[in-house]
């Protein structure tokens, strides 16, 4: 399936592994520029690894941030001052309305 992918910027956090680990390998397929994160260099690596494998013609970067805290956010911001597709697998949530979620939670 073509979901238009191609020569877009996708970040997904959270992607080191699981279902996060399996949307980067997905933006890849569709020829999506990809940066996985994790909350290590060493988790992030192996990461990008397995997308190359899985689509060798990948473009895409490796950010290690951990977004516990603002500096992670930071970090990332920085490496990429524009994202098309974001999917944020970082973290645990209770069940909130969107829009009721503080900062803090974040």
């Amino acid at each position: 399936m073509d979901h238009k992918l191609a020569g877009k910027i996708a970040l997904a956090t959270g992607s080191t592994a699981g279902i996060g680990l399996a949307i980067a390998k997905s933006f890849a397929n569709e020829g999506a520029h990809v940066y996985a994160n994790g909350r290590t260099q060493k988790r992030v690596d192996p990461a990008m690894a397995a997308i190359r494998s899985n689509a060798p013609s990948a473009k895409g970067h490796g950010v290690a941030a951990d977004f516990s805290g603002s500096v992670g956010a930071d970090t990332v911001l920085a490496k990429l001052p524009r994202v098309d597709v974001l999917v944020n697998n970082a973290g645990i949530f209770g069940p909130k309305p969107f829009a009721e979620i503080p900062d803090a939670d974040w």
